[in-house]
């Protein structure tokens, strides 16, 4: 059964699915280089509300060492204590991308600054700039210059340590967390530079988990491999995404797919010993692994063929199964949740959308498997219908939006579902009506959800590119 976030009428059953390679003009849009707007005079100098600067830039052209820069980070960071970094960590990015080390974060919880290493000081600043909620429209421009300022003091501090020499599992797990916060705010190119930069310094640290045997005590191994294979889950999971969303270059793992999908496969297995709790982060690690690689197979199969040799229909078929019995696994053990909660989902959600939609354009001789074009379609009408049903409660006033537990990976999900119904009402695929209402969900589910990511205003913009005045005359009217 084709099953997306709820089970109802719309569940179909395909006999067969079938993708084409289709140029991704919405992923070239995508790429359009953001306007950076810097706050006024230096790049570090604090708003009249931010707490006094170190002489960042200016010990640049001295003798700078790592303690300047941990001094400056720590002055940076103002009155927030390493306690705050803790709850903050736990509260508002553990839930769905549980790379760091609780263990770690507590041990420094319980220490000053002054006792907190130079990498660790960049991962407590990184999680800090990952929860800072963004200022709105109504707010002065003071606010909108703290917000940007924390963004590039955070680059600045990342790139003097990369200068200094410095790289750690705390630094590559900073990076991704600055990463992260490119994604969800919608700064491109700076998201996918990054993810560049990120996965080369994981590949320098040359440390892989379940390679490396140590001669410390079980514990601190055991602990040493799981910091590892989390910080590995979230270089590839970003990777991935990143990839799908600028499209159509392929991932920077790609190359090395199998090995790391080898390598993680004991994160499964580490998943399966919290089988009674779904929420714990191994389990949640677990499972993101999994859809993150099977959204990289959808991806590599739609853009990888050549001339010579065209893809294999019937092994991405069996992928599109796999990723329908994996939503099925996970609607199942979440049943307490909403879905847009659930990272994982997301990952599945975003393939099989890239999958149908690939599948629905195919023309019907293209391929031996039959009426695959229909089935396609009526599976991609089900999953956008589906994925339109789970944001319905957070524009219709029935439910609150949690922000601290919304991955910011449901903003691309909801926008690729709003821009799949506006191709087809243009094409006029579809039922008018309540394609206009499907549409009109999607689109204030990403205005609402604009107040905590604002990448959301990046996927309006070319919305809205792409659709008619009167298509835009009949959203706007309720």
């Amino acid at each position: 059964m084709w099953k997306l976030f709820q089970v109802g009428d719309q569940d179909t059953e395909p006999k067969g699915h079938l993708l084409c390679i289709t140029e991704d003009t919405d992923a070239a849009r995508l790429r359009q280089e953001c306007k950076y707007e810097l706050p006024d005079g230096s790049l570090l100098s604090p708003s009249p509300s931010s707490p006094p600067r170190s002489e960042f830039l200016s010990s640049l052209s001295q003798t700078f060492t790592s303690t300047h820069l941990k001094d400056s980070i720590i002055a940076r960071l103002g009155k927030i204590t390493a306690e705050d970094i803790f709850s903050s960590y736990t509260r508002a990015i553990e839930p769905w991308f549980p790379v760091v080390s609780k263990f770690s974060l507590r041990t420094w919880s319980l220490a000053s600054w002054e006792e907190v290493s130079l990498d660790a000081a960049l991962l407590c600043l990184s999680i800090k700039l990952l929860t800072m909620i963004p200022p709105t429209s109504s707010e002065t421009d003071t606010d909108t210059s703290d917000f940007k300022s924390l963004y590039l003091y955070t680059k600045c501090a990342l790139a003097s340590s990369e200068a200094l020499g410095i790289n750690s599992v705390l630094a590559v797990q900073s990076r991704l967390l600055v990463t992260l916060f490119e994604v969800g705010h919608g700064f491109y190119p700076g998201a996918y530079i990054s993810i560049g930069t990120t996965v080369r310094a994981a590949e320098a640290l040359e440390a892989y988990p379940n390679t490396i045997v140590t001669h410390s005590r079980l514990a601190d191994d055991q602990a040493r491999q799981e910091e590892l294979s989390s910080t590995w889950c979230g270089v590839l999971a970003l990777d991935r995404y990143l990839a799908v969303e600028s499209g159509p270059y392929p991932t920077i793992t790609g190359a090395r797919a199998q090995f790391f999908h080898g390598l993680l496969k004991p994160t499964a297995c580490m998943g399966e010993r919290h089988e009674g709790d779904r929420t714990e982060p191994a389990s949640v690690l677990a499972r993101f692994s999994e859809a993150s690689y099977l959204l990289d197979k959808v991806y590599t199969a739609l853009h990888s063929p050549t001339y010579e040799e065209g893809f294999n229909i019937e092994e991405i078929t069996l992928t599109v199964q796999t990723l329908s019995n994996l939503q099925t696994i996970l609607i199942e053990e979440n049943r307490d949740s909403l879905p847009l909660y659930n990272v994982s989902l997301s990952f599945c959600n975003i393939a099989l959308l890239l999958a149908l939609e690939n599948g629905s354009k195919m023309a019907p001789t293209a391929s031996s498997i039959e009426n695959v074009n229909y089935v396609a379609s009526q599976a991609l009408v089900s999953t956008v219908s589906a994925v339109a049903s789970a944001t319905l409660p957070f524009t219709d006033g029935t439910q609150l939006i949690d922000f601290d537990l919304l991955p910011p990976f449901v903003a691309f999900l909801v926008y690729k579902a709003a821009a799949i119904v506006t191709e087809r009402l243009l094409m006029g695929s579809d039922s008018t009506e309540d394609e206009i209402t499907r549409l009109r969900t999607l689109r204030k589910f990403l205005w609402v959800v604009g107040e905590r990511w604002q990448g959301c205003k990046r996927y309006l913009e070319v919305l809205n590119e792409d659709t008619t005045p009167r298509i835009l005359k009949a959203i706007e009217q309720i």
